[in-house]
């Protein structure tokens, strides 16, 4: 039979694959499961385009940028064309102007010499800045897009990999442009004009250079995508390598009380090993790059020598006849050697320009990751009041695994403090990643207030709905700065009314979860500093900062995702007392590791292998075979009467029914 809703209107079948899903009703919950967008198929127009709309810093100026880059390498071509006007109009016609002639010639080079070289500082300088701008817009809106992702979009990925994409690749990218990103450019620009003017000088002596160039073009083009592969593992290496040290280093104090020094060595062994071959894989198309750029630039200055002077002065008649004066043939030498001379360092440069690259690409996936941010017209807000929660025929699984919750239909009346229990690997925390939109359902509907969770504006979510994991997140701050960090927002300003009107709201918060005690034995009350993701407060501690934290919120939707877990038995005391307060007005879905927090809701859910197999209160579930009184009675033989502070909360009534 189909499930029905509270209107009594029979449910639509769900395809839990997740084929027949309302994109409207998922909208801006970022691309579920299916990792940052990749780039590594865009072709270089695409990538062009996304740099421009990313990072507009990059294009800013560019006809000026340009302008430059055409002085500094016209300037040293012009030295080419001053040779030649002194030899052909001066030196080898002497005449009473001799002397003038080559002077002019000289004041001309220099004077283009000089140009160049200001345009080169000039353009140094200013790509310099445009390049590190740029980067800081890529740094500074890759981290909000990630704070703008669906958080599903991460799985698979580490932190580590997150901070490398903005930190270090991006790093490739500067180091480029101070070694040589600057020269690339002015030697492009100058190849290009010496290429134009030597078919001017001599089609016939052009067409064999400009023709090797292009097979040596096309064979760049090849390497180049090859190359851009292997230093997109680099870079994937690298961050593992990254990760790999990190847990090393933050691990240090289990890795030493277990005895785990050697293995953990081992595994950086093999994340530092696994890098450098990496890094040395690439060698072998880069070398095969510079061996054959070599071989190719070497033909082109001896044809243009031997051909030049010899079709020049002496030639047969299968051959072609060259009309150029010995300044033009002293001309035709030069030009080629400022063509051959960028085209070597552009083969010699392959493998930093294919680093710099993959380090762009890498941080700019992120930004090419579609927002999980639910704004606009579809955006929706919640109702007043405490939340109703319905999930009609829900079906949820991570990434392309198997499906850990199917089936589910579950009404949650507003201001209910409902239950969640279930053995390990029940679907307790799945239930709770989709109410907090974590992640998404593969099908089904889950409602807030009447709304589909994927419509209600991020706004209105962050002020109504707030969930306290097990291991709550700390900054490395004072307690009350983690505590009022949730209502403070985007403000960087504080005034001094704001300071006092936080101690004063501190201070109600504090006393009302009954948190001065606790404060008191601590050196600087709330303004102890907890160190790096409150390591130096107790798990239980860092749960106590996370309450005050939601109580000051305020929130109508609250969910504590197994928040009681792991808390040494006196501070759970304290904890289940402001959880008894927190609890009191708002909808809360806890799910339960202690039956403790089962015995005292007003309701329980009982998940097995991701179904809900029975729904009721505890005064009525515990008494009739089933799975929760078999729970029930585990945890009563395995826990010890201090265990369980059952005065934290309020009685509830018992059932008469």
């Amino acid at each position: 039979m189909a499930d029905r809703g509270r209107d009594g209107q029979e449910l639509t079948g769900r395809e839990f694959a997740g084929q027949e899903l309302d994109s409207q009703e998922f909208a801006g919950q970022g691309l579920a499961g299916q990792g940052l967008a990749e780039l590594g198929s865009v072709g270089a127009r695409e990538l062009a385009r996304l740099i421009r709309s990313t990072t507009p810093a990059v294009t800013a100026g560019l006809p000026l940028t340009l302008l430059l880059a055409f002085v500094a390498g016209a300037g040293r071509i012009v030295t080419a064309l001053t040779v030649q006007y002194a030899l052909d109009h001066g030196l080898l016609t002497p005449h009473r102007g001799t002397a003038d002639v080559v002077l002019h010639a000289v004041l001309v080079g220099a004077a283009a010499t000089v140009a160049a070289v200001l345009a080169s500082w000039w353009l140094n300088r200013r790509l310099y800045r445009r390049t590190e701008a740029a980067l800081a817009e890529l740094r500074t809106g890759g981290i909000a897009r990630i704070h703008e992702i669906a958080p599903e979009t991460f799985a698979g990925l580490t932190g580590a990999d997150l901070v490398t994409r903005l930190t270090s690749d991006p790093e490739a990218v500067t180091t480029f442009v101070q070694n040589g990103g600057v020269l690339l450019l002015v030697n492009v620009t100058q190849m290009v004009i010496a290429g134009v003017l030597v078919a001017l000088y001599s089609w016939q002596l052009a067409l064999p250079v400009l023709g090797l160039a292009a097979v040596l073009f096309v064979g760049m083009r090849r390497l180049q995508t090859l190359v851009a592969r292997r230093y997109a593992a680099v870079r994937e290496s690298v961050s593992a390598l990254q990760s790999t040290v990190g847990e090393a280093v933050t691990g240090i104090g289990v890795i030493r009380s277990t005895g785990t020094e050697k293995r953990t060595r081992v595994g950086v062994d093999r994340a530092v090993e696994g890098t450098a071959a990496a890094q040395r894989h690439t060698l072998v198309p880069l070398n095969t790059n510079a061996a054959l750029g070599e071989i190719a630039i070497s033909v082109m200055t001896a044809f243009v020598v031997v051909a030049g002077v010899r079709w020049s002065t002496a030639h047969t008649r299968w051959e072609p006849t060259l009309h150029l004066s010995a300044g033009e043939l002293v001309a035709m030498l030069l030009l080629v050697s400022f063509f051959v001379r960028p085209l070597q360092a552009l083969v010699q440069m392959l493998g930093e320009i294919q680093n710099a690259v993959v380090g762009w690409r890498r941080a700019l996936e992120i930004l090419a990751t579609p927002s999980g941010v639910v704004d606009g017209a579809n955006a929706r807000e919640l109702p007043a009041g405490p939340i109703a929660v319905e999930l009609h025929d829900v079906a949820a699984a991570y990434g392309a695994g198997p499906l850990v919750v199917e089936h589910l239909t579950v009404a949650i009346s507003p201001g209910e403090h409902v239950a969640v229990v279930g053995e390990t690997g029940s679907g307790k925390s799945t239930l709770a990643k989709l109410l907090t939109r974590q992640i998404s359902a593969r099908g089904g509907r889950v409602l807030l207030g009447g709304i589909p969770v994927g419509r209600v504006s991020e706004a209105s979510f962050q002020r109504r709905v707030a969930i306290v994991p097990q291991d709550p997140f700390l900054f490395d701050a004072t307690i009350a700065e983690n505590i009022v960090v949730g209502v403070r927002g985007d403000s960087d300003v504080r005034s001094d009314s704001d300071v006092h009107s936080d101690s004063d709201v501190l201070d109600e918060i504090v006393s009302s979860l009954g948190l001065h005690p606790w404060l008191d034995t601590l050196p600087d009350g709330l303004d102890t500093r907890v160190g790096v993701r409150g390591e130096r407060l107790s798990a239980g501690e860092r749960q106590l900062v996370a309450l005050a934290r939601t109580a000051l919120l305020d929130p109508d939707l609250l969910v504590l995702d197994e928040a009681t877990s792991g808390v040494d038995p006196a501070t759970d005391v304290r904890v289940q007392r402001a959880l008894a307060v927190l609890t009191v007005g708002r909808t809360t879905v806890s799910i339960a590791h202690r039956m403790v927090t089962a015995e005292h809701a007003d309701r329980v859910l009982v998940l097995d292998r991701g179904h809900l197999v029975q729904s009721g209160r505890h005064a009525d579930l515990v008494r009739v075979p089933g799975r929760y009184a078999e729970l029930h009675a585990a945890w009563v033989e395995h826990t010890s009467p201090g265990d369980a502070p059952r005065a934290a909360f309020p009685r509830q009534k018992e059932s008469t029914s």
